[in-house]
């Protein structure tokens, strides 16, 4: 390991160890699952994963999840909550994401109480903070820990520990909640999750891995990386992912010329909106 990323490891391991127990905010992500395998090393059983499923979180990626963290014989709870009973995050108004992150970070507040977990932990890192994320502020004004963040570590020198430590995980595509497909004040439905979600599967069992289907319904617009191997796939099956994804009900299917980004819906909000 470098260094440098050791040095980070270390005062992350040590930080960790002085909160001396900790609810870690767990999806299975690379940072996620990298934070609950750094807490367990040092806190043991004063630690466990908390999986907040949604109507935003697809089957496959609670299903991953959860077989992630059995496999790495990694403690976790499971909570449901349905988001889609709050008029705040179904407007989908630019700061959507200060709202969700409200009622998830409350809930396991709550739960972190019950259980006497004196601290709560999520996986933000250092590249997280140039995005547009307003649910940052709920994480600040919670006292949510932050120790990714505070150490600077990167995405990239997550994934290189993790690969250096054998975990699976370690070359996972970025995701992000269904949500985000959605554009910016076009209401949230229960149909509108279901439709993103079938889509998606749909062309990650393609062999796309990293690519988000944008729903300006009734157009979809697919991202997927501009990669020649990516490319040659859209072209080989460009007629079953049009079937396809007409049938979900879609009546056009577009290819972004722009390829995968992540926040792609953020790029047309005005700088007062951005703050």
């Amino acid at each position: 390991m470098d260094k440098i990323i050791k040095n980070k490891y270390d005062k992350l391991l040590q930080i960790l160890h002085d909160l001396k127990s900790c609810l870690v905010a767990y999806s299975g992500g690379v940072d996620s699952t990298f934070l609950l395998i750094a807490s367990h090393e040092v806190l043991g059983d004063k630690t466990s994963g908390i999986l907040i499923d949604t109507p935003f979180l697809p089957k496959s990626e609670k299903s991953f999840a959860l077989k992630t963290a059995n496999q790495l014989k990694l403690p976790f709870i499971v909570q449901e909550v349905n988001l889609l009973q709050y008029t705040s995050i179904l407007r989908n108004q630019p700061n959507r994401c200060y709202f969700c992150k409200k009622v998830l970070f409350e809930t396991i507040q709550g739960i972190a109480n019950q259980k006497n977990y004196q601290f709560i932990a999520e996986g933000s890192n250092k590249d997280d903070l140039s995005d547009f994320r307003p649910g940052r502020k709920v994480l600040q004004k919670m006292g949510i820990k932050s120790p990714l963040v505070d150490v600077g570590l990167t995405k990239e020198e997550i994934r290189q520990i993790l690969k250096g430590k054998n975990i699976p995980t370690w070359n996972k595509p970025s995701y992000s909640c269904l949500a985000t497909r959605i554009p910016f004040g076009k209401t949230i439905s229960s149909e509108h999750l279901s439709r993103i979600e079938k889509a998606e599967l749909y062309l990650s069992e393609l062999g796309f891995e990293q690519l988000r289907v944008r729903d300006h319904f009734p157009l979809a617009r697919i991202e997927i990386p501009l990669s020649n191997n990516d490319l040659i796939r859209i072209h080989d099956n460009r007629h079953q992912i049009n079937e396809k994804l007409k049938t979900l009900g879609y009546q056009w299917v577009t290819l972004d010329l722009e390829g995968y980004r992540s926040g792609s819906m953020n790029e047309g909000l005005k700088p007062e909106e951005l703050k």
